[in-house]
């Protein structure tokens, strides 16, 4: 079963219309056009009743699910949201199936900026996968090598009707900023940039392939019965570069919160050295918080646990 994330807008449309005239070739497959109505906007029922109504004149199933943004407290609403969607796409694919989003070349870029100015390594300059697994099926980006323009030639050229989501305008919104007030910019004085960082993202996600063989590798050394356990004597035999990879690798294995550099370098430099027989802690995030990382060293053990 094949499914496509669909909210109306222009890149979304293009890519439902482009999966739906390539599946008609293809005998026993289905398609789904999947619509979550975030109703953030006055407009959300109306965005609604266009995928509706574009789905029924293209005979295309189409399943909707709607949230309510009154239940989202705390954190961002643009993350808590995305965390949402993925939830019902993971939820919603079967064994074998794949969804399929309109991520392109440009929201490739947006990304790449996004992590650098928040101080990103080598992983995060890889940016936006094109696939990944996702619950039982896979997650597809079929457009991630194509510009916006590009997409929006291809929807004028087959008169396509789609929505536009005032909040994109919205420079309050950090993606937004960077997509208004600064790539213009970039590109008035290197019109082919989002070409070039293309080719860079492609280079860091080779790099970090051969960086995560050997990290791997350097894991399996000090990795002990226990999968929240490592070793701590065999950890600092490696130079303090190597021990931050392992970590990194160590706690993302686990599904915990990553820490940002400066959290690493103060383990790696100070924590690691704790006296033991104290029982000594370090924690990131806030303990009352869900999704805080806590680390403890017992005798020659470093323990992560995450705090719920």
């Amino acid at each position: 079963n094949y499914f496509v994330a669909f909210s109306g807008g222009v890149d979304s449309t293009a890519l439902l219309y482009c999966v739906n005239e390539t599946l008609k070739l293809v005998d026993g497959v289905s398609l789904t056009a999947l619509h979550i109505n975030h109703n953030y906007s006055g407009k959300s029922s109306e965005w609604k009743k266009h995928c509706i109504d574009f789905c029924n004149k293209r005979d295309i199933n189409l399943l909707t699910y709607d949230l309510d943004i009154s239940l989202i407290k705390g954190a961002s609403l643009e993350n808590q949201l995305r965390e949402l969607r993925y939830k019902i796409f993971e939820e919603t694919l079967n064994a074998g199936g794949k969804i399929f989003l309109g991520h392109h070349l440009d929201d490739n870029v947006e990304t790449l900026f996004l992590r650098l100015f928040r101080g990103t390594g080598l992983k995060g300059a890889k940016s936006i996968p094109f696939r990944r697994s996702l619950g039982k099926g896979e997650l597809v980006r079929p457009f991630l090598d194509v510009a916006k323009k590009d997409i929006e030639a291809y929807a004028q050229e087959k008169e396509l009707n789609f929505i536009n989501d005032d909040s994109n305008e919205d420079i309050s919104f950090d993606r937004n900023f960077i997509r208004k007030e600064i790539l213009p910019l970039v590109e008035k004085r290197w019109p082919k940039y989002n070409y070039n960082l293309s080719k860079f993202i492609q280079n860091a996600n080779e790099s970090y392939e051969i960086v995560l063989s050997q990290t791997e590798k350097d894991f399996n050394s000090v990795s002990s019965d226990k999968k929240n356990k490592i070793v701590l004597s065999k950890l600092i035999s490696f130079p303090k570069n190597k021990q931050k990879n392992i970590i990194i690798y160590w706690i993302d294995s686990l599904g915990l919160n990553i820490p940002n550099t400066k959290i690493l370098n103060e383990i790696v430099e100070k924590f690691v050295f704790a006296i033991k027989d104290k029982n000594p802690k370090f924690i990131w995030g806030t303990s009352e918080k869900e999704g805080s990382v806590c680390l403890k060293i017992k005798k020659d053990f470093l323990i992560a646990q995450s705090i719920t």
